[in-house]
C-alpha cells in the first residue's frame, strides 16, 4: 500500500492492519455517493464524509472510486494516480485481501483505491471486477465509501446495487434540480426504498441557490442535509490534499458534514445488505 502522495515508505500488510482496526462485526457498511449531474460536488461530499467517518467514529474506512474514467479521489487525499484499481487486475483470478490493501492509498484516517490513472483504461475493470474488490473490502474495513460516475453506468449501477445507504447531491441549478429529480425517480423505479437514501443539497453559489421548499417541492423529496457556500477553501482543502472537514473541523462545513455522517451512521448497528443481486438489478435498469 501506498501513502498519500506517494512520498512515505511501503509498509507492509501486517502494519496496515494495525493502523486499520476494525469495531463493527460482519461486512462493512457501503455508502455510496452519487448525482445526476457532474459538478455537484460528489467527489467533494465522499472525501470528506470518509474522512469524517474514520475521525469521529474510529472506523476503519475506504474509499473506492468507481468513477473510473476521470475520478479524483486520489487528488483529493494528494495520492499519487498508482497504485490504482487498475493494479487489481494482475491478480484478479486469485485475489486476496492483503493484494486488494497493497493498491490501495493511505491518507487522512482512511484507505483509497483510486479509479485507473487515464480514461481509456476505463473498460478494462469489469463489472466482475469491481464485485470482487467490494467483496474483500467489506471484508477488510467498517466502512466502504464509494465515489460513483455522475451518469447511471454499469459502474454506478453496481455501487448502488450494493450500498445500505445511497448519498444524493444535488445544488439549487435548475438543471442540477431536474437530473436530481430523474435519478430519484429511476432509483425509485429500481426499487430502491426512500429509507436508503440521504439527499444532500451542496450550495455552491449563494446567489443562485434556489429556496429549500421550492426545491424540495421540485423534487418530491427531503433534503436530508445542506452544505454552505465554502468553494474557496474547498478549493485550497483539494491543493492540500486533506479535507476541509479535517483541516477545518469547527467551520460550517466541518460540522455539517459532522452532521451528515452522523446520520448515515446513527447508532452503528450492522445493516443487511441489499439482496437484488447484480445481474438483476443491473438487468432492471437497462
Amino acid at each position: 500500500m501506498v501513502s498519500g502522495g506517494g512520498n512515505e515508505d511501503l509498509v507492509s500488510v501486517a502494519e496496515q492492519a494495525q493502523l486499520l482496526p476494525r469495531k463493527r462485526s460482519g461486512p462493512a457498511r457501503v455508502v455510496s455517493v452519487i448525482s445526476g449531474k457532474a459538478g455537484a460536488g460528489k467527489s467533494t461530499v465522499a472525501s470528506n464524509l470518509a474522512s469524517t467517518m474514520a475521525r469521529d467514529r474510529g472506523l476503519a474506512v475506504a474509499v473506492l472510486d468507481l468513477d473510473l474514467q476521470f475520478g479524483d479521489q486520489s487528488l483529493m487525499f494528494d495520492a499519487a494516480s498508482t497504485p490504482s484499481i487498475l493494479d487489481v487486475l494482475v491478480n484478479a483470478d486469485s485475489l486476496t485481501g492483503d493484494f486488494v490493501l497493497e493498491c490501495m492509498h493511505q491518507g487522512a484516517g482512511v484507505r483509497i483505491m483510486g479509479a485507473p490513472p487515464s480514461p481509456e483504461l476505463a473498460d478494462l475493470v469489469t463489472i466482475d471486477h469491481i464485485q470482487a474488490v467490494l467483496a474483500h473490502l467489506k471484508e477488510i474495513f467498517d466502512v466502504v465509501v464509494i465515489d460513483t460516475e455522475s451518469h447511471l453506468s454499469d459502474a454506478t449501477l453496481a455501487a448502488v446495487d450494493s450500498a445500505g445507504t445511497l448519498v444524493v447531491v444535488t445544488t439549487p441549478y435548475l438543471a442540477s434540480v431536474k437530473n436530481t429529480k430523474l435519478l430519484l425517480k429511476t432509483l425509485s423505479d429500481l426499487g430502491i426504498p426512500p429509507s436508503r437514501l440521504t439527499t444532500v443539497l451542496n450550495r455552491l453559489e449563494p446567489a443562485l441557490k434556489m429556496p429549500l421548499d421550492v426545491l424540495e417541492a421540485n423534487l418530491k423529496f427531503p433534503i436530508s442535509i445542506e452544505l454552505p457556500h465554502a468553494s474557496l477553501a474547498l478549493i485550497e482543502s483539494v491543493t492540500d490534499g486533506v479535507p476541509l472537514a479535517l483541516s477545518k473541523p469547527n467551520s460550517e462545513w466541518g460540522q455539517r458534514m459532522t452532521s451528515l455522517s452522523n446520520l448515515i451512521l446513527g447508532d452503528d448497528k450492522a445493516e443487511v445488505a441489499p439482496k437484488t443481486g447484480r445481474r438483476g438489478f443491473l438487468g432492471r435498469a437497462r
